[in-house]
């Protein structure tokens, strides 16, 4: 297992630096009042995790991650990635995780996504999660049509999926909406006998969808979790839920997050908030 211990950052606007150390390796609630850089820091983090050296060259930010790296047999050793403005450097390979499909930035502001297409932002990552629209991206769909190459597996992967749609449904049951699967498999979602639309799920339902439909997908392996202020369209049950829900679907995630509700971590989460304005060192 890997996770992030440390996060520097020199120069995240011209004379801001920031430091976090000892991060937990479950759960990270970073709260603080808006323009301390809640969003630019988790947005240089994900720039470093993903080697998106475009963005790092914008702003211009030296960024030092350290991670811990535990193996098979419980040693523990080091590995880093960092960046000194113009390119990122991982050692070892993704500072010690199994890829870079092990980071995970999820955007869960619904915006119009483009005059071009009928549905939101929100509505078209949702999409790619659960359609195979993009190569890049490993989806619902993907996971299914892997049951049929290992039949070994297929058993055990079928029965995570009725659990995870039995799960779905309990969130859902207040709206008197589900999920299901149609005769040409195809992911559908119903409101007593008639299907809906995804599109005309509430912005809500749509999120909390992306959320746990993502951490599906991980298949309790090691990764990093972003999130902006998830809670931002959820109802107030599923925000007291939230946290739980999703260390249910991968507890080997390290989820690093922002938030303006206190219900996200109203439930027994306290100590794991981080104050932004104890990290920021001017």
């Amino acid at each position: 297992m890997v996770h992030i211990k440390d996060i520097v950052i020199d120069s995240m606007w011209g004379d801001t630096s920031l430091e976090w150390r000892g991060l937990d390796p479950n759960i990270n609630i970073v709260v603080g009042q808006n323009g301390f850089g809640k969003t630019t820091m988790l947005n240089l983090i994900r720039a470093v995790l993903m080697k998106d050296d475009k963005f790092i060259k914008q702003l211009k930010a030296k960024v030092h991650i350290n991670t811990l790296i535990t193996d098979k047999d419980g040693v523990t050793t080091e590995g880093e990635m960092f960046c000194d403005g113009k390119q990122v450097v991982q050692k070892p390979a993704f500072g010690g995780f199994e890829s870079q499909s092990c980071f995970y930035y999820v955007n869960t502001f619904d915006v119009p996504a483009s005059k071009k297409s009928s549905l939101s932002q929100l509505g078209l990552t949702l999409d790619q999660v659960l359609y195979q629209r993009n190569p890049d991206v490993f989806s619902f769909s993907d996971y299914r049509l892997s049951m049929l190459k290992d039949l070994r597996a297929a058993m055990y992967k079928q029965e995570r999926i009725d659990k995870f749609f039995e799960l779905i449904n309990s969130l859902f049951l207040m709206t008197g909406k589900s999920i299901d699967i149609d005769d040409k498999n195809r992911v559908i979602f119903r409101k007593g006998k008639q299907i809906i639309d995804m599109e005309k799920l509430s912005a809500g339902e749509k999120q909390i969808l992306l959320l746990l439909f993502t951490l599906f997908l991980m298949e309790d392996r090691s990764t990093v979790l972003l999130l902006d202020e998830p809670e931002i369209s959820l109802h107030i049950e599923w925000q007291d839920r939230l946290i739980q829900l999703m260390l249910d679907l991968n507890p080997n995630c390290q989820i690093i997050m922002t938030t303006h509700s206190p219900n996200i971590f109203a439930d027994g989460w306290e100590d794991k908030l981080v104050f932004i304005s104890d990290l920021v060192k001017q």
